[in-house]
């Protein structure tokens, strides 16, 4: 007990086996690569014996190294549990979760509700557009669409999904059409999608006619722009025309009987919703708990 290296050199080994990399091992600490590659060298000092094969950028663990990591491993995870028992003890400790709109009535409401009953941790959700500061807003969890604008932090991805214009039932039967081509359906009537400066503006009407076989055909009216999915669907909802939307934010109106989904054509969304966390709360075991009740 009394001869054990460094903790600094044990950590540094540590997230370089999980990583594969001296280069994101030093990302993940916040120090450099070749800190974390004298850290190594130090332990392998201590203990006589090479733990990494290093060819050029490349590593790989050696028979010693692969014996060593999965107990280090194990006793970090239960480093961060004793730490993590000290602070979900504090009063008033919550699970901060930062919900993209869309996602917070239509998907995560009852993932929230579910996860409360089951581990009574409290959840303070914070329901706001990207991008969000983790640090300055004491943000543990981010659910949003993407994860280019978070560069730094670990991604977990939650689903993928497709684009599938909905309309109500009502709706329908004044302006459908055999095929569901929406060909009877005025341009007015089209709820079109602005996610804002940070995304590209999509699903796009543009690209669902050219999926549908449309020929090039001019658009009448700019018809009605909405930067919030979950106002798109409920206006479809009352009758008021066609929203564009992610079919997972449509399965309980769907399922209902309040929306239809007129066409079998759809649009693949081009990137995944995802659950973002910083490198720093990724280990503690309110996020681990609640990553596994909502991936």
């Amino acid at each position: 007990m009394h001869n054990l290296p460094p903790l600094t050199a044990l950590r540094a080994f540590e997230a370089a086996s999980r990583c594969g990399s001296f280069v994101l091992a030093g990302q993940e600490l916040g120090v450099s690569s070749a800190a974390v590659s004298l850290q190594i060298k130090s332990l392998e000092d201590h203990l006589g014996k090479k733990l990494f094969l290093r060819k050029g950028n490349r590593i790989s663990l050696t028979d010693a190294g692969e014996m060593m990591y999965p107990k280090l491993a194990e006793a970090f995870h239960a480093l961060s549990d004793a730490v993590q028992v000290a602070r979900d003890e504090r009063p008033g400790r919550r699970l901060v979760v930062s919900v993209l709109p869309a996602l917070s009535e239509l998907w995560f409401l009852d993932k929230a509700l579910a996860f409360r009953a089951e581990t009574g941790i409290a959840l303070d959700i914070r329901v706001q557009d990207d991008p969000v500061d983790f640090e300055r807003d004491a943000i543990d969890v981010r659910l949003t669409y993407g994860s280019a604008i978070y560069a730094g932090h670990v991604e977990t991805p939650l689903f993928s999904d497709v684009a599938v214009p909905v309309c109500s039932p009502a709706f329908w039967e004044q302006y459908g059409d055999a095929q569901g081509m929406l060909c009877n359906v005025p341009d007015a009537k089209l709820f079109h999608n602005n996610w804002g400066t940070s995304y590209a503006s999509e699903p796009l009407w543009r690209d669902w006619r050219v999926a549908a076989g449309w020929t090039d055909t001019p658009w009448t009216d700019p018809g009605l722009r909405l930067n919030d999915l979950t106002l798109a669907i409920a206006m479809a909802c009352r009758g008021a025309g066609v929203a564009l939307a992610p079919s997972v934010l449509v399965q309980s109106p769907v399922a209902s009987g309040a929306l239809i989904m007129p066409s079998p054509t759809h649009l693949p969304m081009k990137k995944d919703y995802v659950c973002v966390v910083p490198v720093s709360r990724q280990e503690t075991s309110m996020v681990r708990l609640f990553l596994k009740a909502i991936c």
